[in-house]
């Protein structure tokens, strides 16, 4: 939840099961309203960028604070998270790019 002056209040909004043992960190919303969203399994896609699991950790190299690693104190294994309005933005930026006319290589991207 954010006030009028973009302060985060309360406890971040995740979009998809809450991770094991983190129940409490969490409110559960609907993908639309939600801050944070689960990667997706192996073979599936993302439902915001349809990118593949693997296609969102490798961008998640060129966009910072993309991905987030979510473990309980001592152990391995965690969850990955993805920041959805950081992935919107990107894709955003991406699409204001390319309508923009932008190039590669000297060939227009339509």
């Amino acid at each position: 939840m954010k006030t009028k002056h973009n302060i985060e209040t309360g406890r971040p909004t995740l979009a998809g099961s809450i991770p094991k043992g983190q129940e409490n960190r969490f409110t559960p919303a609907s993908l639309e309203s939600a801050e944070w969203g689960r990667l997706p399994r192996a073979r599936e896609k993302c439902p915001v960028s349809l990118l593949s699991r693997s296609g969102l950790i490798d961008l998640a190299n060129a966009v910072p604070g993309l991905l987030v690693r979510v473990r309980r104190p001592g152990t391995i294994r965690g969850s990955v998270l993805v920041h959805l309005p950081t992935l919107r933005g990107y894709l955003s930026t991406l699409q204001a790019e390319q309508s923009g006319g932008a190039s590669r290589e000297g060939v227009k991207v339509a």
